[in-house]
């Protein structure tokens, strides 16, 4: 959950993006998000073993195959902070602490959760605490582009990029959260958020100030200073200046009264600000070591591990681990370790706008798409002979002199059709080709013939007439 209503406060913001413009970004991941929603679905769904499981791996291999590079890191030691909530929502009605509790289903579950990212290849951390704080960590310094969470503590903790609502399936999309952005248009920084969850409540207060709802907190907290709201707060049983005008109302501007207001609900609790809750979202652990890196995935440890936790057939597991392994050797196979060859290029594809081969392999009677740049770093012998093959001859343009000359042709064609209708020349049998009779002795014929040549000069056409063979025009004409 995080902060309450932060998420309705923050959502202005947002900018949906696809999937795929996290092609080339290290994603921090707070494994437990996606294992809880899993299981919630589980509940209703009775038909798959071990849902979780399957949905990391689809969730993971669509990460895989638009480029991003996941660190998955997992839940450790709850804070003490949050052994009351944990409490009630394990239905414990002793309402007391346990300081030694282990969250033994999560563990497990992270157990095999584990094992498939070894299998896959990506890297996997545990944190000291909440799995959000040491995303957080990881994003703020550097190591990850942004953080994938449902959790708003995120930006608590010091995450600068959140990644929320991950859809994996169709196209898949994915809201993106820049405190940069939040920052300079809700005027709304780290500081102000510990404030708001000490105000409305959150994963380790789930009351806050009775009577301070979002808007009425949002409102109060976007106008002061980032950097000194938290002190602000510390000091509001003891402050000076509200006091005094607290008893000079007229005095009084709204954005006063409004503190005032707040301050009078929040100083009934003896405990408010809690020190306990803003020390858990300020101190954060140092930075661990990560490799950053995809390794090489294990398709033969998959179709076992698959056949154990995911009751998939063989088959079906090579053709859904299959993508990855050939990805990964496209990319990143330069001493060929992973077994796996193109066959052959089948056909040119375009797939979700990215120009791509479908590549048969050898050794897997099943086909891959695969994006024609990747294909092309490591098979470019292969990719200019399919080229080369599926290219066809481009059509050799016609000589311009050419085209002028039959042009010419044809408008004198047609000027000597029309001085031929007008020759005393007619053919009674219509089947035969040459007139049986004319009017006239043939010297008639002939001299006709002699007209049409002397009334035809060059400026009748506009190319060279001298292979022009006038007597077999009019014969043609004649038939």
């Amino acid at each position: 959950m995080g902060v309450k209503n932060l998420w309705s406060i923050l959502s202005p913001v947002a900018e949906k993006s696809p999937l795929w413009e996290l092609q080339g970004k290290v994603v921090a991941i707070d494994l437990s998000g996606w294992v809880c929603d899993s299981e919630n679905c589980s509940q209703n769904n009775n038909s798959q073993k071990n849902m979780y499981l399957r949905n990391l791996f689809f969730r993971t291999s669509n990460l895989l195959l638009v480029g991003a590079i996941p660190i998955f890191v997992f839940d450790g030691e709850a804070p003490q902070l949050k052994y009351n909530i944990m409490n009630k929502r394990m239905n414990d009605n002793t309402n007391v602490p346990k300081k030694n509790m282990v969250r033994k289903r999560l563990n497990s579950l992270q157990k095999q959760c584990e094992l498939l990212f070894k299998i896959l290849g990506v890297a996997s951390v545990y944190s000291p605490g909440e799995a959000e704080k040491l995303c957080a960590v990881l994003n703020e310094n550097g190591i990850a582009n942004g953080v994938i969470t449902q959790d708003s503590d995120c930006f608590l903790y010091g995450a600068r990029v959140v990644y929320r609502n991950f859809i994996s399936t169709g196209s898949g999309s994915v809201d993106i959260y820049s405190m940069e952005t939040i920052e300079n248009k809700l005027q709304m920084g780290r500081n102000k958020m510990i404030a708001m969850s000490l105000l409305c409540g959150c994963d380790y207060d789930e009351k806050g100030v009775d009577g301070v709802g979002k808007e009425t907190a949002f409102k109060f907290l976007q106008p002061l200073d980032d950097s000194i709201v938290l002190e602000r707060l510390r000091h509001w049983r003891n402050d000076i200046v509200l006091n005094a005008a607290e008893k000079d109302i007229k005095s009084q501007t709204n954005d006063i009264k409004l503190e005032i207001k707040i301050r009078n609900k929040a100083i009934k609790n003896q405990d408010f600000p809690s020190n306990d809750l803003i020390e858990e979202f300020l101190n954060t652990p140092k930075c661990p070591k990560v490799v950053v890196k995809w390794m090489l995935p294990d398709i033969n440890a998959f179709v076992t591990f698959a056949a154990t936790k995911l009751c998939w057939e063989e088959d079906y597991a090579i053709e859904k681990f299959l993508p990855l392994l050939t990805r990964w050797h496209l990319l990143y196979d330069d001493d060929h370790k992973c077994g796996v060859e193109i066959a052959d290029i089948i056909k040119a594809r375009v797939s979700k706008g990215i120009s791509c081969f479908e590549i048969k392999w050898k050794d897997y009677d099943m086909t891959t798409v695969e994006p024609r740049e990747c294909v092309s770093l490591r098979y470019s012998d292969k990719v200019s002979a399919y080229i080369e093959k599926n290219t066809k001859p481009a059509k050799k343009p016609k000589n311009k002199k050419k085209v002028v000359a039959e042009k010419a042709t044809i408008n004198s064609l047609s000027d000597l059709t029309n001085k031929m209708s007008t020759m005393d020349i007619t053919a009674k049998d219509k089947k035969s080709k040459v007139p049986k009779k004319v009017k006239g002795p043939m010297d008639n014929f002939i001299r006709n013939q002699q007209v049409l040549e002397d009334s035809l000069t060059l400026s009748d056409f506009d190319c060279d007439t001298t292979d022009l063979d006038l007597s077999s025009i009019v014969n043609r004409i004649i038939s």
